[in-house]
């Protein structure tokens, strides 16, 4: 079985693909006979796709793509073309491939991809991760034979070709039972065991806006006997290395550039609740580790995706959702002091995201995938 897989630009779009490449991987036919598997994993030639998915052994080919920007303008010209190479680009990987089946997680490169799969007569499956549908996948709706969906409130796509199917995540994101919180904790160098601990990221690119409330108020949340891992993002943590130098934040706060999968796993198990931004990846790794989320949406996300997500969340009772405007340091401090002190409220936000956390979606479309193969 020959299979493509097409997402990239961000972790919300490579991550869900890469649980479904690990859902295929562990089936019990290609588990017992790797050699029956064939992926290829197609990226864009710019995204951080580029350095994620080679070390991991799988095939990747890149191709051409820009993001298309909301105002028209005379890059709009230049993104059409990009697009137009990219799809000619991944015409010819797939001719020479000859994949069973194709599966786009999102991004313009999974436009390009998916499309030229159609074209070619090759079975295709997209998943929307957000509750409001981006363009992209909306677009592609038209040609895709099935649309997997995150949330069964997602509207905008055909009814008949709609499957709830949950967000994709990676198996190796939760930590066996076996692994405590405490154990998790103290992975982390300068963290300890017994403390009230906070996660902030800002995803894989992090947030400029969070990293800086976050730096304002730590001190007072140290001082009431909080610990921080603080994942700023790659690019933005020499400055915060340096902000957090300037302020005299040492014990009990951890600023890391990069988190690898084990890491990963490790500060959601060990975390008491993440500060983040309200892209689907992370809130639903989150929920899948019972973690409370404080989401602090993206303003400027399109169709204010994020806040929806946020919204829907929310509304559940597993997470909190505090619009950018109002994400001061007070407010910050405030909402942590009272869950540290409310352990009961804490409780219940845990046990909510234990009922909405989904560990099974990458197994699902894996099971599609490899039924859609077998009715050709």
């Amino acid at each position: 079985m020959r299979v493509v897989l097409s997402g990239g630009g961000t972790g919300g779009h490579i991550m869900p693909a890469l649980a479904v490449a690990e859902a295929l991987q562990k089936y019990p036919l290609f588990r017992e006979k790797p050699e029956l598997l064939e992926i290829l994993y197609i990226g864009a030639t710019t995204g951080i796709e580029t350095k994620i998915v080679p070390p991991l052994g799988i095939s990747f080919q890149a191709v051409t793509t820009e993001k298309l920007r909301k105002t028209l303008s005379i890059s709009t010209v230049k993104v059409a073309f990009s697009l137009l190479r990219g799809y000619q680009e991944a015409k010819v990987y797939l001719k020479a491939f000859r994949p069973d089946i194709c599966i786009g997680t999102g991004g313009y490169v999974a436009a390009a991809t998916v499309f030229a799969a159609h074209r070619l007569h090759i079975p295709t499956f997209i998943h929307e991760g957000n509750l409001t549908p981006g363009r992209t996948n909306l677009w592609l709706s038209h040609f895709a034979d099935k649309i997997g969906v995150t949330f069964a409130d997602t509207q905008g796509f055909p009814l008949k070709k709609k499957v709830v199917t949950g967000f994709p995540i990676r198996e190796s994101i939760v930590l066996p039972e076996t692994v405590n919180q405490r154990e998790a904790r103290c992975t982390f160098g300068g963290m300890t065991a017994e403390k009230f601990t906070v996660f902030v990221t800002g995803g894989s690119q992090g947030a400029g806006a969070i990293n800086l409330t976050l730096l304002e108020a730590a001190s007072r949340l140290i001082g009431a006997g909080m610990q921080i891992v603080h994942h700023t993002g790659m690019k933005n943590f020499d400055k915060v290395r340096a902000e957090a130098n300037a302020r005299n934040l040492q014990d009990g706060y951890l600023p890391i550039a990069f988190l690898d999968g084990l890491q990963m796993a490790n500060i959601y198990r060990g975390a008491d609740i993440v500060v983040c931004r309200g892209g689907i990846s992370t809130l639903a790794e989150a929920l899948a580790n019972r973690l409370p989320q404080l989401i602090v949406p993206l303003p400027t996300a399109y169709a204010d995706h994020q806040t929806h997500n946020a919204q829907a969340i929310a509304k559940t009772g597993a997470a909190l959702h505090l619009p950018e405007s109002g994400f001061t340091p007070d407010t910050l401090v405030e909402n942590l002091l009272r869950l540290q002190n409310d352990h009961h409220s804490l409780k219940t936000m845990q046990d909510t995201c234990s009922i909405l956390g989904n560990r099974h979606a990458a197994d699902r479309i894996a099971e599609w995938a490899i039924e859609r193969v077998k009715m050709k």
